[in-house]
Parts: structure tokens; sequence; C-alpha cells
């Protein structure tokens, strides 16, 4: 009887042993995974900001600020200024471009807005990997009348806005001279170099990038763009 209760219990034991050696690993196991997932939770917030810097974008439309008044103080023939801008920033420098030079505006739209941020950094992010650029109401079907063709768009992925892709591959510019403008928010990446290789049958010129338009004095970004278009006119 002895030994048989001294078996029990050893058995009794052993077991009692190997329920708490699995509750044990059990813990450190939850311990693990709550580690793993704040270090995630981290790593997501700094790629979320990092993603936001090297997009670009910001949250909503805004107005244009008061634009200088309409001349043709810099004479590049007859001019047309076609330009994108989710944000606004783009629609500014466009808008300042158009009355400096007595130019007309011609805005790139997509048939389906883009969802608002975060969202449109993935949408973007795919159309660019995939090479499936957005539909756009309307194009540009003949440039023959103009001079002087500038065109706009921000920095997405360091580099050329989709819709703007989408718009460059259905334009045949015929050898007019073509001059790319650039919003970013403190670095464009291979954007010139994109767009040269994108714009068909096109005189690309050496383009110029405007960073943290909204954040900069009007008087500060008409004389960047004034200074710009003399540098263009000596060319």
């Amino acid at each position: 009887m002895v030994c048989k209760l001294d078996q029990q219990s050893y058995e009794i034991k052993e077991v009692n042993g190997a329920t708490q050696e699995n509750t044990i690993r059990g813990m450190n196991m939850a311990k693990n995974k709550s580690k793993i997932l704040r270090v995630l939770s981290i790593l997501v917030l700094i790629l979320t900001g990092w993603i936001g810097w090297s997009f670009y974008t910001v949250p909503a439309q805004r107005l244009p600020r008061d634009f200088p008044a309409r001349t043709s103080q810099y004479d590049f023939g007859k001019v047309l200024v076609v330009y994108y801008s989710f944000g606004g920033n783009t629609a500014e420098v466009a808008g300042r471009i158009r009355d400096m030079t007595d130019g007309t505006l011609f805005e790139i739209e997509t048939q389906k807005p883009y969802p608002s941020t975060p969202a449109i950094y993935i949408v973007a992010g795919l159309e660019l990997k995939n090479g499936n650029f957005p539909a756009l109401k309307k194009t540009v079907d003949d440039f023959s009348s103009y001079d002087v063709i500038f065109v706009g768009a921000p920095v997405w992925w360091f580099t050329v806005a989709t819709p703007v892709f989408s718009f460059l591959s259905k334009a045949d510019f015929n050898g007019k001279t073509v001059v790319p403008f650039a919003t970013d928010g403190g670095n464009y990446g291979n954007f010139f170099v994109d767009f040269a290789s994108e714009a068909c049958n096109a005189n690309v010129t050496e383009g110029i990038s405007f960073t943290n338009v909204s954040k900069t004095d009007v008087s500060i970004l008409d004389q960047k763009i004034s200074s710009w278009l003399e540098e263009l006119k000596r060319e």
C-alpha cells in the first residue's frame, strides 16, 4: 500500500509539475506576443510617419492665396499651364505661373476621386507599382497652338503623381517646349528624370520644385517663380 501511495503521489507530482511547466510556458509566450505587438505598433507608427513625409500631401484641399495681378511680364508666346493638385499646393503655383505669363490653365482631374490620407498612400503606391494609372476626365488632344507648355504635379513616392503619369501617357507634344514643375515636402526624388522619360516628343527643359508651398510666404513664393521664369527666358 505504501509503495502504491508513493507511486500515485509521484504520478500526481509529475502531472502537477508538467501542468505548472505548461502554465509558465504559456505565460512566457503571452509576454513575448505582447512585446512583439508593441514593437509592431511602434514600427507601424514610424512607417506611417515616414510615408506621410515621403509622399507629401496635405489632408484637405485648400484655396489658393491672393494671386498677383495677371500680366504678360514673361512673354513665352502662347502658354498652357497643365497641373494636377491633390492638396492645393500645385494649383497655387500653377495659378501664379499662369498669371505671370498670361497663360491658360488646364487642370488634370481623375474620373474617380482619391481617398483622403492615409488611404491615398496605399492607392497611389499600388498604381505606381502596377503601372495602372487613373482614368482622367479629359485631356489635351492638340498642343499645336501653344508655344510653351508648363506641366506641374505633386511629388508622390519620390516621383511624379500618377494622374500626371496618366496625362503624359496620352500626350504627344510634337516637339513643343515642355517645362515641368513640382511641389514637395523636402525631397523631389526622381521626379524630373521620370517626367522627361515619359514626355513623348517633348523638348523638356530643366524643371523646378517648390518645397512646403503652404508654409512659404506669398512674396517669397512669387519671387522664386519670378526668378525661375527669368532664367527660362534667358535660355
